[in-house]
């Protein structure tokens, strides 16, 4: 299908760049150039403000599409035949002012070969023009538009020590097929709060623990001192895996679609196109080896084997401990759902281990908000890389499509 509009010439729209607030107002301006509006044959010119839902699923030979609007609102703001420009000038500039509605969800864009998912918000100068064949001209301007969140607004603004809730998985795994277990336990420690708030720092702590199958003192000793035992822990940050996995539900009409993939990885390997890495540095408290004596074996005031626990035959096992602090952000699109797209949240905490099947696995579901009640400068953060490594992230992570004014996606407006 041909795109209803082409680029102009004629047409600039001026916003200050920012992330902009469900209720918030957008001010701005659009300028004419009068010489190419009038080879460019317009007569009007429109402020177009949209937003949309919209999924692509296809299944076999069969295309489905749904698309569901969020915001629709038109305003005209020159005809031929008004204003002019002043003597000695080509240009107007012409003021205009949107509001925003209270309810909406946060820009949003996962595209893969199939399906597709977007919550896209523009604001459209359009150039109009007589006769069905004559496309209209455009600008357009993407938006990033997040929800209104007092809650987590105030969890920002408190700076305060909220307490701590943990998370835990514990599991017994072998080297082999045969053989007694070890045990392996990993603990995630958070701010006592209901939610997680965007470009906030987030403190964390990571430990895991292990203590090996029983074995006897004599051949406890026997093994070198300055090397882990199975299991071993993890001896520096990265040998854990601690992401953000977001879930993704999509619906175009009959068609529906699951997905999960990695929305930032905070510890573990880095993947393309995946932001990653803590936002503050990352301490490491010294590594604990331990010798626990088996039930029954007990240790008197001075720490010595008591009840057999002296001599060869005393049965025990090492306790092996790694734990790592430090802070993460987020910038994703916060949880949202509408009719036909749905996000969720989860902090992953994988630690792997040697032996097929041993990985350990913890999994937190969290909700994702805002965390903001005004629109964001986008000059408060931009740094040579578009963050400042000591500001808190404010750009929100949006892949380039979602920013590419040409893509067929912003014109599904149909002509006047």
């Amino acid at each position: 299908m041909l795109s209803r509009f082409t680029s102009s010439s004629a047409l600039t729209v001026y916003i200050p760049p920012a992330i902009y607030v469900a209720g918030s107002t957008i001010e701005g301006e659009v300028e004419m150039r009068f010489p190419d509006l009038q080879d460019e044959n317009i007569e009007e010119v429109q402020l177009r403000l949209r937003g949309t839902s919209r999924t692509v699923i296809t299944r076999d030979k069969t295309t489905l599409i749904e698309t569901i609007p969020l915001v629709r609102d038109d305003l005209s703001i020159w005809s031929r035949g008004g204003a002019y420009p002043l003597p000695g000038s080509n240009t107007l500039r012409v003021p205009f002012s949107f509001t925003l509605p209270e309810q909406l969800p946060p820009s949003f864009h996962v595209r893969r070969f199939d399906p597709k998912g977007d919550v896209r918000y523009s604001l459209s100068a359009v150039g109009v023009r007589k006769g069905l064949l004559n496309l209209n001209k455009r600008h357009v301007v993407p938006l990033a538009i997040l929800p209104k969140d007092e809650l987590g607004a105030e969890l920002k603004a408190a700076h305060a020590t909220h307490g701590w809730k943990s998370f835990q998985k514990e599991d017994r795994i072998r080297k082999g097929l045969w053989g007694d277990y070890a045990k392996v336990h990993v603990e995630l420690s958070l701010p006592d709060i209901t939610v997680l708030p965007l470009f906030s720092d987030i403190p964390f702590t990571i430990r895991v623990t292990t203590t090996t199958a029983p074995l006897a003192r004599s051949k406890a000793d026997a093994s070198p001192s300055d090397k882990p035992v199975f299991p071993p822990v993890p001896v520096v940050p990265d040998g854990v895996q601690f992401v953000l996995e977001r879930k993704v539900k999509l619906r175009a009409n009959v068609f529906t679609d699951k997905s999960s993939r990695d929305a930032a990885i905070f510890l573990g390997k880095k993947k393309s196109g995946i932001r990653g890495g803590c936002a503050g540095p990352i301490e490491t408290e010294p590594a604990v080896k331990e010798w626990v004596p088996s039930e029954g074996h007990e240790k008197d005031a001075k720490g010595e084997e008591t009840k057999g626990g002296e001599g060869s035959d005393a049965t025990g096992s090492w306790l092996q401990r790694a734990v790592f602090h430090s802070t993460f952000q987020l910038d994703c699109p916060p949880t949202f759902a509408v009719q036909n797209i749905e996000t969720s949240y989860q902090l992953v905490v994988k630690v792997p281990f040697p032996g097929i099947g041993n990985d350990l696995k913890l999994e937190v579901p969290v909700t994702v908000t805002s965390g903001v009640v005004e629109p964001i400068p986008k000059e408060q953060s931009d740094g040579e890389d578009g963050k400042d490594a000591t500001s808190p992230l404010t750009t929100l992570d949006l892949p380039p499509a979602y920013w590419d004014p040409d893509d067929k996606g912003w014109g599904d407006d149909e002509k006047d």
